[in-house]
Order: structure tokens, then C-alpha cells, then sequence
């Protein structure tokens, strides 16, 4: 076994880490936003602790064997190998950029017992906590599509896609959940 197939391994493996990663925010997400009395949200969204752990090691791990990989087998020149990071760089912002959101929201729901009050839950089913989970949702699924097909023209064109229909999604989601909730 040579350096390259263990940096194959590593890269898979870093990968299947953001995707286990994206599923227990997912998981977490979705009880979180059901819940009604402060335990049940404390249950789900302790959850969440998982995510830096298990999200930003494998973030590092796929970013550090990506660029290894295309460096010694010459692959910069292809679209797909050159959209790969930018594509993780934006997966790590967006992710980033919702941490502070659901840490609030874990400090929030820390201590209390009873019923939730309204401004939790609104805060347990803010817009962009979904967005967030959906645009990165889709944006590794059009990377990992990216990798197996080896697109050369269009990558760029398919990551525009994936963040167009990723936030769609999000958006959609919390609308059709607002008019349920309202009926």
C-alpha cells in the first residue's frame, strides 16, 4: 500500500465525517424544532456538541488530503479538482456562521424546565439554521457528484446550483412549516 491510497482512505473517510456530521445536525435540528418543554429541547439539541468534534476534523482531514491528491497526481487543471475547495471553504462558512446561533440556542434551553416560551421556539426554527444545514447539504452532495463524474466543464455551474437550490430548500421548508403552524 502506497501514500496515495491512504490519502484516498483519508479523503473518503473525511468525507463520510461531514456527512455523519450534517446528519446529527439534521437529527438534532429536527427534534429541536418539535420540542415543547425545555428537557425535550436540552435532549436534542446536546446533539450539537458532537458537531465540532466529528465536522471540523473532517473538514481539515478532506481539505489537507484533497490538496495533497491534486498536487502529486497534477490535477489543479481540471474543474473539478479546482472548485473542490472553494466548495469546502463555503461548507465550512456556512457552517460556521450558524455555530454561534445554536450555541446561543444550547445556552438557551441549558437550565430551564416546563414548557418552551414563544421566542425559543421561533429561535429553535429560525430560517437560517435550516438554510444553512441545506445549502451545505447540497453542496457536498454536488461535490461528491463533482469527484465520481469528474466534470470538467460546468463545476463551477453546478456549485452555483447546488447553493441556489440548498437555500431554496431552507427557505421553502420554514415557509411550508410557518403556514402548518399557523393553521
Amino acid at each position: 500500500m502506497d501514500v496515495r491510497h491512504i490519502m484516498i482512505f483519508c479523503h473518503v473517510a473525511g468525507m463520510v465525517g461531514l456527512f455523519v456530521a450534517l446528519a446529527i445536525e439534521r437529527i438534532g435540528l429536527g427534534g429541536a424544532r418539535r420540542a415543547t418543554s425545555y428537557e425535550q429541547a436540552r435532549d436534542w439539541v446536546r446533539l450539537w456538541g458532537l458537531l465540532p468534534p466529528i465536522g471540523i476534523p473532517s473538514v481539515l482531514i478532506v481539505l489537507a488530503t484533497g490538496v495533497y491528491l491534486a498536487t502529486t497526481l497534477g490535477l489543479w487543471e481540471f474543474g473539478w479538482a479546482r472548485v473542490a475547495v472553494p466548495t469546502l471553504l463555503m461548507v465550512a462558512v456556512a457552517g460556521a456562521i450558524v455555530g454561534p446561533r445554536r450555541n446561543r440556542l444550547r445556552a438557551a434551553v441549558a437550565t430551564s424546565t416546563g414548557p418552551l416560551p414563544e421566542g425559543v421556539l421561533e429561535e429553535l426554527g429560525h430560517p437560517l439554521l435550516r438554510a444553512s444545514w441545506s445549502v451545505r447539504a447540497m453542496l457536498l452532495l454536488s461535490l461528491v457528484f463533482e469527484m465520481t463524474t469528474k466534470l470538467d466543464t460546468g463545476s463551477f455551474m453546478l456549485v452555483g446550483v447546488a447553493t441556489f437550490v440548498g437555500s431554496a430548500w431552507g427557505v421553502a421548508t420554514w415557509r411550508r412549516e410557518r403556514v402548518l403552524n399557523a393553521t
